[in-house]
């Protein structure tokens, strides 16, 4: 059970979470005048009747969404599953992600979901992300959405949440029940150096000298593991081990890998101390291993985020992320 003291904890590391487990990125002015032109609209409730505040997407159409269908990107946030929101524009990467995407002919949705807390845990957002997807097939015909080239792209925790979803089958994460008429299904995910193993994420295993060096060299991670397990799973890893590690692993995206899972793009830097390369060259395995088509990219000397990389890195990233989601369309 969540104990009382968990909404303090998470006010006194939400500098910590937003350094270790969000898309951090560099900022700069805003696109000029000269840019493209598109048409945005902000804080669509995709199911209202919930109540859950955070159930909001914003939703971005190119121009040529005016006389023709468009696929469709969307765009999962990070912030290490408590905090974030769907926000583009105050980040470099974000931001340039959404314009190249703009400018490609592509559409853009950025959603929110249920952050977690005291009294939100796992599967909350991903049922709220699947119910997002769902609402957009339902109201593709609106705004003039293909609905044969819909995918995901993710950042840090956003990417986990997407992977999950990615490689989910159709009866799992179901949410609303007034949603579940509607398909989920996407061609492809891209995951920026989301984590793919729980239990190798909080060291849930550790002995008691592993566990020493993990709290001097991660200290930030290791300060907000035990919080951060007992949001996701409701079960402290200290009281039950082994009911964390079930849990944990049934929401770890490389155990969730089949020969059903979908295209995917994997960006992940070698600098990274918050979520090891390895999590990814891990994924990587599970996908050959069972003959998904994949990419990988490595970023050197990119750390969690990219908040070290050059704009003109990050710029080379987006054009090789439109590239790889270019060749996953339904022609």
């Amino acid at each position: 059970m969540l104990n009382g003291h968990f909404t303090p904890f998470y006010i006194r590391v939400v500098s910590a979470l937003a350094i270790c487990l969000t898309l951090i990125s560099k900022s700069s002015a805003q696109t000029d005048s000269s840019a493209y032109a598109y048409r945005a609209l902000i804080d669509l409730g995709y199911k209202p009747s919930s109540g859950v505040d955070s159930a909001r997407l914003d939703l971005f159409l190119p121009a040529v969404a005016q006389t023709k269908k468009v696929p469709l990107v969307i765009v999962v946030h990070g912030g290490g599953w408590a905090f974030g929101d769907k926000e583009m524009e105050s980040i470099y990467y974000m931001r340039k992600l959404k314009e190249g995407l703009l400018r490609s002919g592509f559409a853009v949705a950025s959603i929110g979901y249920s952050l977690l807390s005291d009294s939100v845990h796992f599967p909350q957002p991903l049922e709220d992300c699947k119910d997002a997807v769902r609402w957009l097939y339902k109201h593709a015909s609106v705004y003039n959405l293909d609905t044969d080239n819909f995918g995901m792209w993710g950042g840090s925790a956003g990417a986990h949440i997407g992977l999950l979803i990615a490689y989910s089958t159709e009866d799992e994460y179901n949410g609303r029940e007034e949603l579940s008429a509607y398909p989920a299904k996407l061609n492809y995910i891209v995951d920026n150096f989301g984590p793919t193993d729980l239990n190798e994420l909080f060291k849930v295993d550790l002995g008691g000298f592993s566990t020493a060096m993990f709290k001097l060299f991660v200290p930030k991670l290791y300060d907000i593991r035990e919080k951060l397990t007992l949001a996701m799973t409701g079960t402290s890893f200290k009281e039950d081990k082994e009911k964390v590690k079930e849990i944990n692993k049934t929401y770890s995206p490389r155990y969730k890998v089949s020969s059903h899972a979908i295209p995917t793009l994997i960006i992940h830097g070698t600098k990274d101390k918050i979520v090891s390369l390895e999590q990814s060259k891990k994924l990587k395995t599970s996908l050959d291993d069972c003959k998904i088509y994949n990419e990988m990219i490595t970023v050197d000397g990119g750390d969690h985020g990219f908040g070290n990389i050059s704009e003109e890195q990050i710029d080379a990233l987006i054009e090789s992320t439109i590239i790889f989601i270019n060749k996953q369309l339904v022609l």
